[in-house]
Parts: structure tokens; sequence; C-alpha cells
């Protein structure tokens, strides 16, 4: 009789716990639905507006079509103005800006860039047998972004490059490949301003010298790096360029020297041209720079 008044005891608890947890959460209101920022909401719609017309739009089309007052839609169109992401030109008619434009081509060279690259990748790396990276230039380096490693290739003899790793500018191969993209004058002025960093004792430290290996870049389209980087280890790399002939990524093979070399590092060397001007070619880079 007491177990059974226990029992019956528990189960009237937490029948009246289960009770107070339904209240509670009924009294909690419901999260609200996000919404957009007003002022964020009638930029996107006036972008839009201005993206669907090829004739430009005056502020009065403008103010009229968003249901906004013509002082408030001045407003945002001088915001947007300064930012340069609209234009007016001198019938007083906006249009969309070259800021959008920027982006929009930012965007879709990157997501291009990586739908084109990672074939190109895998390819290489079944080809090679040597680790495959992808890099995009920053101010003061080349970061991976991706990263393909040989099907054959045993983990414990892999070079270690992990994605969202920097690179410094000037390291080996990809260096070379990052001040071939530059005018001559740059380089110079560039390579003479500070000494150069000394990574290993294959590490090309003079300037002049230096300077023949981008101009060797330049006419042959690859770089090489026989240990200069990091010891024991050889690098071939190749640029890939966009519209207008801007530098976009670096596609480069790393492997240790004691196997990549020779043969293995010319016949690499090839490939890496090859597929670096196809992607160039389809991210829509001149003939000059895709050859």
């Amino acid at each position: 009789m007491v177990v059974l008044t226990e029992r019956c005891s528990i189960a009237h608890n937490v029948h009246m716990v289960e009770h107070m947890v339904r209240d509670i959460e009924q009294q909690i209101p419901a999260p609200a639905a996000a919404t957009p920022a007003p002022m964020v909401d009638r930029a996107f719609r006036l972008l839009d507006a201005l993206a669907a017309s090829e004739e430009g739009q005056t502020l009065s089309d403008l103010a009229r079509s968003l249901e906004m007052s013509k002082s408030s839609m001045h407003g945002l169109l001088k915001t947007l103005e300064s930012l340069g992401a609209v234009e007016q030109d001198e019938n007083r008619r906006y249009f969309i800006g070259q800021r959008i434009y920027d982006l929009a081509r930012t965007y879709a060279q990157r997501v291009g860039l990586r739908r084109l690259a990672l074939p190109a990748m895998e390819r290489l790396a079944a080809s090679i047998g040597e680790t495959i990276l992808l890099g995009r230039v920053e101010q003061n380096g080349v970061r991976i972004r991706e990263r393909v490693e040989s099907p054959d290739e045993q983990p414990a003899l892999r070079v270690a490059a992990r994605v969202g790793m920097r690179i410094p500018l000037l390291a080996g191969a990809v260096g070379r490949v990052v001040l071939a993209s530059w005018p001559s004058e740059r380089r110079m002025t560039y390579l003479r301003a500070k000494p150069l960093p000394h990574f290993t004792p294959q590490t090309i430290t003079d300037p002049d010298q230096y300077l023949a290996t981008v101009s060797e870049t330049v006419e042959s389209g690859i770089a090489l790096d026989h240990e200069e980087y990091l010891a024991g280890v050889n690098a071939v790399a190749a640029p890939i360029y966009g519209p207008g002939d801007e530098l976009v990524a670096i596609l480069w093979a790393v492997g240790y020297s004691a196997r990549f070399v020779g043969a293995a590092l010319e016949q690499a060397s090839q490939l890496i041209h090859d597929e670096a001007q196809a992607i160039s070619r389809a991210l829509g880079a001149s003939q000059h720079n895709a050859m």
C-alpha cells in the first residue's frame, strides 16, 4: 500500500509539472518572423526597378513605383549614388551603378571558379599524383580556397596544406605568379622596397635574380619552386585570369622533392598550365591570357 501511494504521488507530481510547462509555453509569444529593415528593403526594391529598366528611371518614376515621397527617394538615391550603386546620366535618369556590376562579377567569378576548378583539380590529382591547390590573392598573401588530394597518395606522405591557410605573398612559385600579373615597374618597386623573405636555403633573396624568374613566368605562364618555400617540397603554379585579365586565382601542385622532380615536374607543369588556361577562357579572360 505504501508503494502504491508513493507511485500515485509521483504520477501526480509529474502530471502537475507537465501542466505547468504547457502553461508557461502558452504564455511565451511565438518568435516573430524576421522582417527586413524598411530602408534596406526600399533600397533593394529600387535596385530591382533599375535593373528591369534599360532606359533608366527618373526620381519621379521611382518615387511613384515604390510609393515613396520624392524627398525620401532623393535621399535614398543620393546615398546609393555616393556608394557607386546607382548612377545618373545627363538627362537626370538613374541606372544601376558600377558597384553593383563589380559585386555581381565577383559573385559570378567565385561561384564559376569553384565549379570549373574542382573537376580540373580532380583530373590533375589523378594524373600527377600530388596535392592540388587553388588559392585567391589577398593583400599580403594567397589564401588556399580548395584542396584536392591524389586518390593514390598515402595520408602520411601528403604535404600539409589546409583550406583557409594563408601563404606569404612571395612564397616560391605562388609569389612569382602574383608578381607576373603586375606591371614591370610595380614589380621592381615592390622587390626593392624591403629585403626579400628567406624561407629555406634555396630561397631566392636577390631582387634582380627574383625579377628574372618572374620574367620567365611571364613568358611561359608557369612558375616552378625547387624547395624555395618549404624544404624538401617542390611546386608548380599557374595563373587563372578572369574578365579584364584580372588575376582571380592560382592553381598549383605541391609534392615532395624526392619524387616530384624531373620528368614528373615537367609533365605536371604542362598539365597545370593547360587546365589553368582552360579555366581562364571559361571565366572570360582575353585570348592573350588564355593561350
